[in-house]
């Protein structure tokens, strides 16, 4: 089952599942100039299309060009999968929390949290994460390495304004992304 929170009012991911439902929904929750929601979701990659197409009608509401909609779509759609795949056991909850806020006319400020419950096997310390980074960080992606994490470090990183880590105080990874876009912006 999959929560969506906004103060207090909350919904279940299927509610959002046929796309009548998702726009008329997401119009309501979007008729703000921001928005506030977590949005909690057993660690399953069924859910990751509901979470892809959610994240776009949101950034659609606010008027995000159709190329920083499909960039901020994968960039939350890989952290989204990270936590799944790597914090996560099976069927534990992990959450995405989005802020959207429109400054004004010309800038959308979009800041994206995901939090895992730390209890995979391969689960990361916020400390791991910013060791991988220094590691990461000069790396030549041009040549082809199986190294986990790389698209956080060669894709992401170099997309959004602020990537960072910090630790959950029930154990979990908390990975934040934090991105202004100005009207018909490129960068």
């Amino acid at each position: 089952m999959i929560l969506i929170s906004r103060a207090m009012q909350r919904f279940t991911l299927e509610d959002f599942c046929s796309p009548n439902d998702r726009t008329a929904a997401i119009s309501n929750i979007c008729r703000n100039s921001s928005i506030d929601i977590v949005i909690s979701y057993e660690s399953d990659f069924r859910n990751a299309k509901i979470l892809r197409e959610l994240t776009d009608d949101i950034c659609r509401e606010f008027g995000v060009t159709p190329k920083w909609r499909t960039r901020i779509v994968l960039i939350i759609d890989e952290l989204n999968n990270n936590a799944i795949e790597y914090g996560s056991r099976h069927l534990d909850i992990n959450t995405l929390h989005i802020q959207v806020e429109r400054k004004d006319t010309r800038e959308v400020y979009i800041k994206a949290y995901v939090t895992d419950t730390g209890k995979w096997d391969h689960a990361k310390t916020a400390q791991e994460m910013e060791q991988l980074r220094l590691v990461h960080e000069n790396k030549d992606f041009g040549k082809h390495h199986s190294i986990r994490w790389r698209w956080l470090f060669l894709i992401i990183s170099r997309l959004v304004d602020l990537l960072k880590f910090d630790n959950d105080i029930a154990g979990g990874l908390i990975v934040q992304i934090e991105k202004s876009l100005q009207e018909n912006s490129e960068k």
